[in-house]
């Protein structure tokens, strides 16, 4: 497979992609396709299912034949991305994988949405537990986790590190503002650079 300069964006939850606006500017800057995905009910209503099937949709759409791309996701974006990966054979079709402030094992703030994808994102949920009992699964996609200690939305913050891969802490001091950080957004693009120059997927 080749890889090329394709980064998915995938914004949080009540979020129509305004928060990647300047990371998306960044990036095409710096060389690379840069598409944000409208999630459709990103509430979280449904679930995180049917909203990785629109990121799959968008990965093919995008990715050419023969081609991989990258995703960079925030907040629960990074858990739509993950269940696509894991779930929906995303992995061969992804060679870089960022979760920006994700809560990978769940929240306390998400125990207030009464609905399905608020279930999912709890703390202690039978959906991220399946998810990272095979977290192997990631690998091919070279994971890495940015996560602020200053976060009051993924609570515990500690929550935003992935079980595997490589992680950064960067001082952030609000939720809303990681994929919007300067540092943040630097260390995605270096990150992106690095997995393309890294040899063919």
């Amino acid at each position: 497979m080749q890889k090329s300069r394709v980064a998915i964006l995938i914004p949080g939850i009540f979020d129509r992609g305004k928060s990647m606006l300047r990371m998306q500017g960044a990036l095409h800057k710096a060389g690379f396709t840069a598409r944000t995905i409208h999630l459709k009910t990103n509430s979280g209503w449904y679930g995180m299912e049917p909203m990785a099937e629109q990121l799959c949709e968008l990965v093919e759409e995008l990715a050419g034949e023969g081609e991989t791309c990258a995703l960079v996701g925030f907040s629960m974006g990074g858990i739509v991305a993950r269940y696509y990966l894991q779930r929906l054979g995303g992995a061969e079709k992804v060679h870089k994988f960022i979760a920006l402030s994700s809560p990978h094992f769940g929240s306390l703030w998400a125990h207030l949405l009464p609905y399905k994808g608020g279930r999912q994102l709890r703390i202690g949920s039978e959906f991220l537990g399946n998810l990272n009992k095979d977290a192997a699964g990631l690998e091919g996609a070279a994971p890495v986790s940015i996560w602020t200690p200053y976060d009051t939305t993924i609570v515990p913050h500690t929550s935003s590190r992935l079980p595997i891969g490589d992680t950064y802490q960067v001082p952030v001091s609000l939720h809303r503002w990681v994929p919007q950080n300067p540092a943040v957004i630097d260390i995605v693009i270096a990150e992106l650079t690095r997995a393309l120059e890294s040899g063919a997927s």
